[in-house]
């Protein structure tokens, strides 16, 4: 009929695994598996049941593998320096036959280095895409929240990371646009026409983040916020469901495994802190 409108459901995106988990259980899971790749040793089982935690992570958080593995390609260069520092300064057996260095041992230690961080990274980074800033403060109020109780400001620490983490988010955004206004620089120009471009580009960028923090200002101002960081609301009561439970089941087990296998260790050497 005329006059009438048949408007199509918009359906809104299904949140992913993670996203339906409580954000202090997703912070409570990242530090148990965090503390894991640190503390663990690579020949001990825990540490390996973090690792095949994260084949899960993609599927977690639904992203797809190009996505999960961009800050990875993004830190190609930093891995590779880092294999080959260790190679050719720890000292072990000849890789080649026809020069002392790079070192075998040294290569698995720069390797076990490189995917140490690798994993590292890889937790960051999922991390901080199935969460907003609201979560973030959530979770670290309610992790660090009894902290309060010794003078400690838990929550405004929370709320600067959340805002420095948004303020990072719209530099990149103003940076991209800057660099889409101006056109690239051609062969012809030349290192005087590359100085050029830099230097409008760089003009345009101020003048856009003076104008993006006059904005945020004014903003604060209007909420009657004059000094100070905002401080978000005070968060539910923590009530863990199935998710929530399985999500910090395996990062723990993997932990605790890791510390029964540095205790066994230090049983079997006699070393001071084992039981006589």
């Amino acid at each position: 009929m005329m006059g009438q409108q048949t408007g199509v459901p918009v359906t809104p995106p299904e949140r992913c695994y993670l996203q339906r988990c409580d954000p202090r259980s997703r912070l409570f899971a990242f530090f148990l598996l965090l503390a894991t790749l640190i503390h663990g040793h690579h020949a001990q089982a825990g540490w390996w049941l973090a690792l095949s935690a994260f084949a899960l992570l993609p599927w977690l958080a639904n992203l797809k593998l190009g996505t999960f593995f961009l800050p990875l390609w993004k830190l190609r260069f930093f891995f590779l320096v880092l294999l080959l520092l260790h190679g050719f300064f720890v000292p072990g057996s000849a890789l080649l036959p026809f020069s002392e260095w790079p070192s075998r041992e040294g290569f698995m230690v720069g390797g076990l280095q490189a995917l140490r961080l690798a994993l590292m990274a890889s937790l960051a980074w999922v991390l901080v895409r199935v969460s907003s800033n609201e979560d973030l403060i959530t979770g670290l109020c309610g992790l660090f929240g009894p902290l309060q109780r010794l003078g400690i400001p838990v929550t405004r620490w929370a709320t600067l990371l959340s805002w420095t983490l948004e303020c990072v988010g719209r530099l990149l955004t103003l940076a991209t646009a800057t660099r889409e206004q101006i056109p690239h620089k051609t062969p012809e120009q030349g290192w005087l026409g590359s100085l050029t471009l830099l230097g409008h580009r760089g003009s345009l960028f101020l003048n856009a983040m003076m104008l993006d923090m006059a904005e945020q200002e004014q903003r604060l101002r209007q909420q009657g916020i004059l000094t100070g960081l905002p401080l978000p609301e005070k968060p539910t009561p923590y009530r863990p469901g199935w998710r929530d439970v399985l999500l910090m089941l395996y990062p723990l087990l993997s932990l605790v495994t890791s510390v029964i296998n540095d205790y066994s260790s230090l049983q079997t050497l006699g070393l001071p802190g084992s039981p006589s």
